[in-house]
């Protein structure tokens, strides 16, 4: 089969959401499929591609986007620049401006028609965000009846907290209502990557609800190094964004640590965001703030760690990420510290590590200061979350989904 996959981010970016559809594209190669990628142009020589996706078709397309509509802006133009779309020109289209793809439709259609018409396209599969790329992708799907169109809602859309939802005016949320209706009626198959979206979504759209389908996220064993088992693992770990929201918990965590001086807790964060709140004093010295490292380097140090600890704000309180199966895979336990949801379910009923709730930190989180963590080795088959295993299953309720389309045409 021919996939064309549309993931406006796209490595070497590291921005949310193209790793997802990366990976996939690779394992779709190996397994003997043609795979198209379209994806935003990230001033990257060609010759990448060609070294990290060989057989694979990349065409990169303007990304029509300016950064500083993200609200970085480095220069008083950008500044004024800023404040024209958001107070004025916002004001003057239903569109959602915060959206990276509002301006992206005929430049994705056109490339469509293009890849298209070259080789036919047997499955097109749009993932979001941008949410707008997959009603582009509903309006090529009216076009070409028969192409298989499968849309992947890697986050909540219309019922999310990001991309600028809960603020938009009532004119243009019943527009993001519309385009999300049409995106979804128009789609083969809708993935989502958790147990709650999918609740969400078939609660939402019950006409549709055969068409949801679980793509989770998953990981890449070949990614990392062999598993060194060593006796003597010490210190919590952490890589990745520090969130807002989770200022008064490391607070509070602060203040357990310092009320047990005995504990020899230590904990070592990696990464590239600011949080000016964790300084070299932070907590007498025990928590520490690394510049982030490459994925490989981070899960070196993660195998040598007692427990990888977590803390999410209440808004990511359901969203099981890759890293969870790549911590698991290294056999670290888990501490999360988070609201009632997905993830502290995932983590407790798995037995990979234990979850506390915010408000029971100070009762809860002593006795795991030491990194004495409990984690049942072998519960949980993390093996079912390799991108290759998630890949097959993909293929096999795609194949059952053309089987289903051939039967009903035979009925019409």
């Amino acid at each position: 089969m021919h996939f064309t996959i549309v993931s406006y981010t796209f490595p070497p970016s590291n921005d949310i959401g193209g790793r997802r559809w990366a990976k996939f594209s690779q394992h779709l190669s190996k397994k003997g499929h043609d795979v198209t990628i379209i994806c935003a142009d990230d001033e990257i020589n060609s010759t990448f591609y060609e070294k990290e996706f060989p057989g694979i078709t990349i065409k990169v397309l303007p990304k029509r986007y300016p950064e500083w509509l993200s609200g970085v802006t480095k220069s008083l133009t950008e500044k004024l620049l800023y404040t024209f779309y958001t107070r004025i020109l916002s004001h003057l289209t239903k569109q959602n401006l915060f959206d990276k793809g509002y301006a992206w439709k005929k430049t994705m259609l056109d490339a469509l028609e293009n890849v298209h018409h070259t080789k036919p396209i047997d499955v097109l599969v749009v993932t979001g965000a941008p949410f707008s790329l997959l009603y582009y992708g509903s309006l090529f799907k009216k076009r070409h009846k028969k192409i298989s169109y499968v849309g992947d809602l890697r986050d909540p859309w219309t019922w999310g907290s990001y991309y600028g939802i809960p603020t938009l005016s009532k004119l243009k949320k019943k527009y993001q209502e519309f385009s999300e209706y049409e995106a979804i009626a128009a789609c083969d198959m809708v993935c989502y990557p958790t147990e709650h979206m999918g609740d969400v979504l078939k609660k939402k759209y019950v006409a549709f609800s055969s068409k949801f389908y679980l793509l989770p996220h998953a990981y890449d064993p070949d990614e990392f190094p062999d598993i060194i088992k060593e006796e003597n693992r010490q210190g919590f770990i952490y890589g990745g964004t520090l969130y807002n929201g989770i200022e008064e918990y490391i607070k509070d965590l602060a203040e357990i640590v310092i009320a047990n001086p005995d504990s020899g807790f230590k904990w070592d964060i990696y990464t590239s965001t600011n949080y000016p709140l964790i300084d070299s004093n932070f907590a007498n010295g025990s928590i520490q703030k690394h510049p982030f490292v490459p994925e490989g380097e981070l899960f070196q140090k993660i195998t040598k760690s007692a427990a990888y600890l977590a803390f999410f704000p209440v808004t990511d309180k359901d969203l099981i990420s890759t890293k969870f199966f790549e911590i698991i895979y290294t056999q670290t336990p888990i501490v999360y510290i988070g609201e009632e949801g997905d993830v502290g379910r995932f983590i407790s009923e798995n037995r990979i590590g234990v979850h506390i709730l915010p408000e029971n930190m100070k009762r809860d989180l002593p006795q795991y200061l030491n990194g004495k963590v409990p984690f049942e080795n072998g519960y949980f088959d993390v093996m079912q979350y390799t991108f290759s295993s998630v890949t097959e299953h993909f293929l096999i309720a795609l194949e059952n989904l053309k089987t289903l389309k051939e039967k009903d045409q035979k009925i019409v």
